[in-house]
C-alpha cells in the first residue's frame, strides 16, 4: 500500500442495512425496543454511534410502516439543549402550535397527558447536543401517558451518555459483530482461517458499528494493519490497534502453539527422556517429557541438539511467537503466515 493511496468511508447499502437490523440477533432486539415503545405508545432513549444513526431511524421507520402502513411517522432535529421546558416549547411549536402549557405539571408529562400531536403516530427525535434532562424527560412522559397517542423516540449520540437508556453496544455480543464483518470477506482471497481472524480484529476496532465493520473487513487489514486503519479512521491509536491485534493472536494462535509443542514432543519423545529429569531455573523438575513447555523443549533440546533441522525451526517459530505473545508483543506478519500455514 503506498502513500498515496486514499480508502474513504463507505456507508452501508440498503442490503447491508437490511442484513444488520434484520438478522444480526443484537441489533434487531435493539431496533425491536424502539418499535415496542412505538407499539407502546410510549418514549424511550436510545444510544448509537452517530455515523450509524441515520440507518437505524431508516430501518426503524420501515418496520413501523410495515406494522401499520398509515402510520405518520415524523422527524425532529433538536440542536438547543437548554431544559425540558425549551424542548417541549420547540416541539410544540414544530407539530402543536396550539399547545398550551399548564404550568401545574412537568412539561413533558403535560405534553403526554393533553395528547397535542393529533394524527401523528411517532416522532423520532434526533438530539444533536447533549443534554441533561433526556432520561427525566422520558420518565415524565411515560408517567403521563395512557397507552394512546404519540410516540416519542429520542435517537443521541453523545459521549458518555445518561444511564438508564437503551444503547446499542449493550444488546450486542463479538459474534453479532464478527459475524457481519465476515460477510464482507466472503469473496476475499483468505483462507478460511485468516477470514476468521480478519474478521475477529475489525470487530475489535470497529466500536461495534456497523459501518466501521464494512470498511474495516477487508485484507487489507491483514496485509498492512494499523497503516490501513488510518487509512479509514485517521490518528487511531497504535496502543489501541496493537492490543487488539494482541488479542486476537492469543485467541487464534495459543492452540496452535500448544499442537506444535505436542507433535514435537511426541516426534522426539525417546531423546527427550533421555535428558530427563532435570531442574528449571525457576526449581520446578521436569521428570516426563509433557512436562516440558516450549521454552524448556528450546533450552534443553538446543543444548543437548536434540531436534533435527526441520524440528528446530518450527521449535524456534513457536516459541518465538510464544515469548512475543507472553510479552504482550505480537508476531510478525511473515511469521503469522507460517504459523496460519501449520494451523490449516
Amino acid at each position: 500500500m503506498s502513500s498515496s493511496d486514499s480508502v474513504y468511508i463507505q456507508p452501508l447499502d440498503q442490503d447491508e442495512l437490511d442484513s444488520w437490523w434484520r438478522a444480526i440477533p443484537g441489533a434487531r432486539r435493539f431496533l425491536n425496543t424502539a418499535v415496542e415503545a412505538f407499539n407502546k405508545k410510549c418514549a424511550i432513549a436510545v444510544h448509537l454511534p452517530e455515523k450509524d444513526a441515520e440507518g437505524f431511524i431508516q430501518a426503524l421507520e420501515e418496520k413501523i410502516q410495515r406494522k401499520d402502513i398509515n402510520s405518520l411517522i415524523e422527524r425532529f432535529s433538536y440542536f438547543d439543549g437548554g431544559t425540558i421546558g425549551d424542548f417541549v416549547d420547540a416541539l410544540t411549536a414544530e407539530f402543536a402550535p396550539n399547545f398550551q402549557r399548564n404550568f401545574t405539571r412537568q412539561p413533558m408529562e403535560d405534553l403526554a397527558k393533553q395528547k397535542p400531536f393529533h394524527g401523528y403516530s411517532a416522532i423520532i427525535i434526533r438530539l444533536e447536543t447533549k443534554t441533561d434532562w433526556l432520561t427525566d424527560a422520558v420518565t415524565e412522559f411515560n408517567r403521563g401517558t395512557a397507552n394512546f397517542g404519540v410516540a416519542l423516540i429520542f435517537v443521541t449520540s453523545e459521549e458518555n451518555p445518561p444511564p438508564n437508556i437503551a444503547r446499542l453496544e449493550d444488546f450486542l455480543t463479538p459474534y453479532d459483530v464478527q459475524f457481519f464483518a465476515i460477510n464482507f470477506l466472503e469473496n476475499a482471497p483468505l483462507s478460511a482461517k485468516k477470514k476468521m481472524y480478519t474478521s475477529t480484529l475489525a470487530e475489535k476496532l470497529s466500536g461495534y458499528s456497523p459501518e466501521l465493520v464494512k470498511n474495516l473487513a477487508r485484507v487489507d487489514l491483514y496485509n498492512y494493519g494499523l497503516e490501513f486503519v488510518r487509512r479509514i479512521l485517521p490518528g487511531f491509536d497504535e496502543r489501541i490497534f496493537s492490543r487488539a491485534v494482541w488479542e486476537c493472536q492469543v485467541k487464534f494462535f495459543l492452540p496452535t502453539l500448544e499442537q506444535i509443542r505436542e507433535r514435537l514432543i511426541v516426534k522426539n519423545e525417546q531423546q527427550l527422556r533421555r535428558i530427563l529429569p532435570v531442574q528449571d531455573e525457576f526449581g520446578t523438575i521436569l521428570f516426563e517429557p509433557f512436562d516440558m513447555e516450549l521454552r524448556h523443549l528450546h533450552y534443553y533440546g538446543g543444548k543437548h541438539k536434540i531436534f533435527q533441522l526441520d524440528d528446530w525451526n518450527l521449535l524456534e517459530l513457536a516459541y518465538g511467537a510464544r515469548n512475543d505473545l507472553s510479552h504482550l508483543k505480537t508476531i510478525e506478519l511473515s511469521e503469522l503466515e507460517k504459523l496460519f500455514t501449520l494451523s490449516e
